[in-house]
């Protein structure tokens, strides 16, 4: 027997969030169905206020309702960029305190195999903002996997030529392959601390 129409569009909706397969959305779909009427409401309200209410920095990339409190805080250290790949990594490294500097979130990491390019990624928007905005620092925390290491190194050779920029990179105490959002606090701000040098270290 197979599933009735209106659940298999829901299925599909499920499988389209990151992890989630065939069996899990089967799951999340039926769960989602015994729910109760009060809690299906709340559950609606919430994806509609995704559209009417959330709306993302074009400047750091972050998600915000009135605006960005990132990008609109006069305390921010002006001079120091850390660059991430997914904007939920801003929210990860936010909650250790720790860092006090602006943001930059690409659209992803380079992968050939994904026709991901340089411009798709935004790293011509990337070297715009650091040449204009008088940056001292790029910080890369990007992931650690094959994908990540090739963002990193290309976006430290097109800004190696820059005057006065210094380019780092979160320590390798952050074990490979793994992603920020996984991370505890502690490790990640342990990683900002420890951060490693890439090019201008003598500027």
């Amino acid at each position: 027997m197979e599933h009735i129409e209106t659940v298999k569009e829901l299925i599909a909706c499920y499988k389209k969030l990151p992890g989630i397969g065939t069996k899990t959305a089967e799951r999340l779909a039926y769960a989602t169905l015994r729910l109760s009427k009060i809690d299906r409401d709340a559950f609606q309200a919430a994806l509609f206020d995704l559209d009417s209410k959330v709306k993302l920095c074009p400047r750091c990339g972050t998600f915000f309702e009135d605006r960005c409190p990132i990008c609109s805080d006069p305390k921010r250290n002006k001079q120091l960029l850390l660059v991430v790949s997914d904007s939920k990594d801003i929210l990860a490294i936010e909650r250790t305190n720790t860092y006090n500097g602006l943001y930059f979130t690409l659209n992803g990491n380079l992968s050939p195999l994904k026709n991901k390019t340089a411009k798709d990624i935004g790293i011509d928007e990337l070297k715009k903002r650091v040449e204009t905005e008088q940056i001292q620092e790029v910080i890369l925390a990007l992931p650690t996997s094959l994908e990540g290491e090739t963002t990193a190194l290309y976006i430290t050779n097109i800004l190696k030529d820059l005057h006065d920029v210094k380019v780092s990179r979160l320590a390798y105490g952050i074990p490979i392959g793994t992603n920020l959002e996984y991370l505890d606090e502690m490790t990640i701000s342990q990683s900002l601390k420890g951060r490693v040098v890439i090019s201008g270290e003598n500027k």
